[in-house]
């Protein structure tokens, strides 16, 4: 989840000095315009403001999220470390930074920048949350269940956030703190399909099979469900075993 000034005056509850910043964000936002024209539009006006404002680490951070909303990550790279060289101390680029060096699968610098996104300002809890997910990456399940944790205190109702927790849990095979991982999911989003996916595998590994049969049924409601063949199969296996 990249963030630009607009989305972090939300979550910080700061007051931004760019009221143009604003205007053109909206501007761009409304359905009178393709995605595409959009982001070509907001490029070249940030070009511009860096051109005018070469010496403003927030122009060169704003033009590098919207590379990023682009996948254009050299481009996005290059302007947040512009953006950092003019204010070492700016954690919104820090952060931003290491959304780049994850998505280019360099998942010990992207670790990197989010402990120093997080030095600089604690309070932004997105910085434990993709902490979490790169260490998990690596298999430094320990790590990323203390990263969860960071974040769920701040953001306890935020969607996927206990699932991905439990799938720490379950990785060092703590089955019951996995579980009621899960469940939390479902309780504050019921409909995440993959939430009962995640159950279903547990409770099939369990040797509890109607458990994970009714699991892999309701997450087949999810409409947005993939490998949805592989659940029918593990259904109809448990199925089969069960009249047996």
């Amino acid at each position: 989840m990249p963030v630009d000034e607009l989305n972090m005056e939300k979550l910080k509850r700061e007051k931004v000095d760019w009221t143009i910043l604003l205007f053109i964000i909206l501007l761009f936002s409304t359905g009178a315009y393709q995605r595409n024209s959009v982001w070509k539009n907001q490029v070249e006006f940030w070009k511009d403001c860096v051109k005018k404002s070469p010496q403003k680490e927030r122009t060169h951070h704003n033009l590098g999220f919207v590379y990023y909303e682009r996948r254009q990550w050299d481009d996005a790279r290059r302007e947040f470390e512009e953006s950092l060289k003019l204010n070492p101390q700016y954690a919104l680029s820090m952060y931003n930074l290491g959304l780049v060096f994850y998505r280019k699968g360099l998942l010990d610098k992207a670790i990197d920048h989010y402990k120093k996104a997080i030095q600089l300002n604690s309070e932004f809890p997105y910085s434990f949350y993709n902490l979490g997910i790169a260490y998990y990456q690596k298999g430094f399940n320990r790590e990323a269940i203390k990263a969860y944790h960071k974040f769920l205190e701040a953001e306890p109702d935020y969607e996927n956030a206990h699932s991905s927790l439990g799938l720490a849990y379950k990785r060092l095979n703590r089955r019951g703190k996995a579980i009621r991982s899960f469940q939390e999911e479902l309780r504050i989003h019921p409909e995440n399909g993959y939430a009962h996916v995640y159950l279903g595998d547990i409770y099939r590994e369990m040797g509890e099979y109607s458990k994970a049969v009714s699991h892999f049924k309701k997450a087949l409601n999810d409409p947005n469900l993939l490998d949805t063949e592989r659940i029918r199969k593990a259904i109809s296996t448990m199925e089969a075993v069960q009249r047996r």
